[in-house]
C-alpha cells in the first residue's frame, strides 16, 4: 500500500501532480477515512497499460519537458504543473478553508500566490 505521498515520490511527481490524476480518475485508488492509499501491483499496472511507442500521451501521463518542467497531453491539450510555494501545513490549511467556506481550492491557490508574489 502507498499514501499520495508515496506514490508521488514512487511515480517522480509532484504530490499536486498526483493528486490531479486521483482526482480525475486516472490513477486507481481508494479513499480510506480522509486519506488515499494505492496498491503498488495496481499502480504497476496502470503504468504498463499504455500503447507502445507513446504511452505518456496516450494515458495523460506525467512528463518531463525540454525544461525541465512537468507536462501532461490529454484529449489535445497540455497541462502543465506548477510547484507551489507551500508547506504541507500551509496546503492542508488551504485545503480545510476551501472545504470549510464552500469555494474551489484552486481559488484559494491563486488567492495565495498573488499575495505570495506581491511580498517578493
Amino acid at each position: 500500500m502507498l499514501t499520495l505521498e508515496e506514490l508521488a515520490t514512487f511515480l517522480k511527481v509532484s504530490e499536486t501532480t498526483t493528486y490531479s490524476l486521483v482526482r480525475s480518475g486516472e490513477l486507481p485508488g481508494r479513499k480510506v477515512g480522509r486519506e488515499w492509499r494505492f496498491v503498488r501491483s495496481q499502480i504497476l499496472a496502470w503504468l504498463m497499460s499504455g500503447t507502445e511507442g507513446n504511452m505518456a500521451e496516450a494515458n495523460g501521463m506525467v512528463q518531463l519537458g525540454e525544461d525541465g518542467g512537468e507536462y501532461k497531453v490529454e484529449g489535445g491539450r497540455e497541462y502543465v504543473a506548477m510547484w507551489l510555494p507551500l508547506t504541507r501545513q500551509e496546503k492542508a490549511a488551504q485545503v480545510e478553508k476551501a472545504a470549510r467556506e464552500g469555494v474551489m481550492l484552486s481559488e484559494l491557490v491563486a488567492d495565495y500566490l498573488r499575495d505570495w508574489a506581491k511580498e517578493d
